[in-house]
């Protein structure tokens, strides 16, 4: 090619991003084939898409979970061999969703290693955003390592948490769940977050916010028991 090498790079990351804002389902569309389709024209091109495939990493089933905790896997072998394809997950991943499939769910006793897995790259993502079902699980595995990395012979006075989370999303949260009550109490990742949203799930036929749009019922009706459920005492950076 005679483009300058500039211009070449701007376009293999252009054509790197992940469609997630496309029309097609993404069962029918990875939106990340074109990444992943570059990832074997050789080992530079690898190199370069790398950064852009797994800037944004969606998990929306329990099998997914078990594909990028094989990934990573493969990735502590290519480190053990001093390979070439070795790449670090956890110095690009900014942002993670881990949802929830009803159609290919796993009980957690098959969740939790890939869960563990996972781990320090959950650590390494300023921002996360996990379905509720899987929260347990995962602030469980990440306490785990937390704990596993203190020397128990030296008092360094208040714990830090390693985790460089900014931002907790919790999804499919429903006003008859709450799910904190599994959650440990004190837990040093929850003490660690200055940001938590909650994405309310609601069926489909559920009048609640338009009875809080015409009057009838007070916005402090749904507001009042997400705050309920928010353990307060532990979430001590929140801005």
């Amino acid at each position: 090619s005679n483009l300058p090498l500039e211009i070449l790079l701007m376009i293999l990351e252009d054509a790197a991003e992940p469609t997630f804002s496309q029309k097609e389902k993404y069962d029918d569309k990875n939106p990340y084939a074109t990444a992943l389709s570059l990832c074997l024209v050789s080992r530079l091109v690898r190199r370069i898409t790398l950064p852009k495939l797994l800037h944004t990493i969606l998990l929306s089933r329990s099998h997914s979970v078990g594909m990028f905790a094989n990934a990573l896997r493969i990735q502590k072998a290519y480190a053990v061999e001093k390979s070439d394809l070795f790449f670090d997950y956890t110095s690009v991943v900014q942002r993670i969703w881990i949802g929830n499939s009803l159609e290919y769910q796993l009980q957690d006793s098959e969740l939790a290693p890939e869960i563990s897995m996972l781990v320090p790259v959950l650590l390494a993502a300023p921002a996360l955003a996990i379905d509720c079902c899987y929260l347990q699980l995962v602030i469980q595995s990440v306490e785990d390592v937390s704990t596993s990395c203190e020397n128990p012979n030296v008092d360094n006075g208040p714990s830090f948490f390693p985790g460089k989370t900014q931002s907790l999303t919790i999804m499919g949260h429903t006003t008859s769940s709450r799910i904190f009550q599994t959650v440990q109490k004190g837990s040093g990742f929850l003490a660690s977050i200055p940001h938590l949203t909650y994405l309310i799930d609601l069926p489909f036929d559920s009048d609640t916010f338009r009875g809080i749009s015409r009057g009838s019922k007070p916005p402090s009706f749904l507001l009042g028991l997400w705050l309920r459920d928010i353990p307060w005492t532990c979430m001590k950076s929140l801005e």
